[in-house]
Parts: structure tokens; C-alpha cells; sequence
């Protein structure tokens, strides 16, 4: 099928999804388009990651539609998705004991034949995809030995193995210190940059997404808030709305960009000043 580029890459009409009984998204709308560098935010239970997995076709709607490059996201058969659209997850869950490289070789899966062994094609994608995340001096140490850091990244190598054209990541910096968290989305950000790649990510921390996103998609309860630059969606008014709690936001004069601050409400004095993450 030929790709007309003047179709959104996703487009989102009336959608609701949700899972069993209980709804998450309601009447949701939206746009990306190729080549976005963006990222979810909102509250915990907002409906971040259900809109992720909605888009990697891991769930379908319950209702409205969602349109990857204008037909229904789970009309596209699974391996040509697959080879499309690499979802990485917010932890490490493997059993097997396997060396990094043969980790990161399992996004090789789309694009080889059952049983068959990685060809010269295969490998070199591999090898590409751990020096993008910085891994390959640790490709024949165990997977299980890693820092969280190191995991983080080992996962983002499996997605980039699959050389797809649009990555999701869902909560890539979770459980990360500082240093560790913006390391990752250096190489997040320098990744996009080199290849153009369409990065959707859902996040916490909102200074981060600030730093690197270019688009802030702000979802509550389920449904659409705000969709712009950072500067237009991380307002003091609109996000202590949303969060529950008040902030000042700060734009920086080193980057222009937006700085969020929560502040230590008068009078309560068991609650501790501490950062949205």
C-alpha cells in the first residue's frame, strides 16, 4: 500500500477505549503527524498508556476510529505493523538469561522467517542499534546484570533493532536518577534528530518532556486538555488544574523553555516540597 503524505500519520476521531468494563479514554481527538518528537503527560490513571498501546495496536477502540496512515491501526496485519511500529514498555520483563546482544536481537523477530538464524542484514541492524543506545561495550554481559539505566536502554536497542518508522516509549526514564534519566533522553533526542524517526512517549516528569519534546499532548480523566509547544500546555493555572496540587511554571532564559515548580502549600506542614515525576 502507497502512503499518501499528506495523511496524518495517527489520526484519532470520537475514540473511547478501555478495558472489560471500565472506560479510560472518552470521545478522544487527535492528530501526529510523521516525524513528531511528542509526549503524553497527565496524572497517573489519566489514560496515557492506554492511548500508547492503542496506538502500537496492542488494544483496539471501543468505539470512533484510529487511522495509522489512514486506515484503521488493527487492520494492518500484525508482522507489517511490527516492522512499523516498535512499542517499548516501562520495565524489563524477561526470563531468560540472555547476553544483551541476543536481547537486542530479538527485535529482529519482525523480519526473519520462524527459526530462521540472523542473517548479515540482521546483525548489522543489532550492532547499529547498541551503539545507538551506547550498549555495545556490554553486549555479551547478561541482561539481568545491567543497571536500570542500562535496562532502560537495552529495551530502547530491541525497539531500534526492528528499524521501525515510529517508536513508542512508555515511561522511558521511570525508576532513573538524574543523570541516568538525562543521558537516556539525549540519546532519545539525538536519535530523532539523526533519523527523523516519529518518538511518542508518555512521561511524569514534565520538566523533562519540556527539555526535549516538541509537543505535549495533556490528557485527564480520560480525555483531551491540551496540545501544543510546551510553553502553551504547561501553564501554572491549567497544570495545578490538572495535577491537584499548585506549581509555578518558570520559562528559563538559557532555552526558552518551560519549568515546572510545585508549590508548598501554607499550613501543611507534613507535605514536603517535591518535584511532579
Amino acid at each position: 500500500m502507497t502512503e499518501n503524505r499528506t495523511t496524518p500519520l495517527y489520526e484519532g476521531v470520537a475514540l473511547h477505549a478501555g478495558y472489560r468494563e471500565t472506560p479510560v479514554l472518552h470521545a478522544f481527538e487527535f492528530r501526529i503527524e510523521r516525524g513528531e518528537h511528542l509526549a503524553l503527560i497527565g496524572p497517573n490513571g489519566a489514560g496515557k498508556t492506554t492511548l500508547l498501546r492503542l496506538l502500537a495496536g496492542d488494544m483496539t477502540p471501543s468505539a470512533g476510529a484510529l487511522n495509522l496512515s489512514g486506515r484503521p491501526v488493527h487492520h494492518w496485519p500484525v508482522r507489517e505493523r511490527a516492522r512499523k511500529i516498535a512499542y517499548v514498555p516501562p520495565v524489563l520483563d524477561l526470563l531468560a538469561d540472555l547476553t544483551v546482544y541476543e536481547y537486542v536481537g530479538l527485535g529482529r523477530t519482525p523480519h526473519v522467517k520462524e527459526w530462521q538464524p540472523l542473517r548479515a542484514q540482521d546483525h548489522q541492524a543489532v550492532h547499529a542499534a547498541l551503539d545507538q543506545m551506547s550498549l555495545a561495550a556490554l553486549a555479551q554481559r547478561s541482561i539481568h546484570a545491567l543497571s536500570e539505566g542500562e535496562k532502560h536502554r537495552a529495551m530502547i536497542a530491541l525497539a531500534l533493532a526492528q528499524e521501525p518508522e515510529i517508536l513508542l516509549l512508555d515511561e522511558p526514564t521511570a525508576h532513573l536518577d538524574i543523570k541516568q534519566a538525562w543521558h537516556t533522553m539525549e540519546l532519545i533526542d539525538e536519535l530523532h534528530t539523526r533519523t527523523g524517526m516519529t518518538l511518542v512517549l508518555t512521561m511524569h516528569d514534565l520538566n523533562l518532556a519540556a527539555s526535549f519534546c516538541s509537543r505535549l499532548i495533556l490528557i485527564d480523566n480520560g480525555r483531551l486538555v491540551a496540545s501544543g509547544a510546551p510553553a502553551k500546555v504547561l501553564v501554572s493555572d491549567q497544570i495545578s488544574r490538572v495535577y491537584g496540587y499548585p506549581v509555578d511554571v518558570v520559562v528559563q532564559p538559557q532555552d526558552g523553555r518551560p519549568r515546572v515548580f510545585p508549590i508548598r502549600r501554607a499550613g501543611n506542614k507534613s507535605t514536603r516540597r517535591r518535584g511532579l515525576n
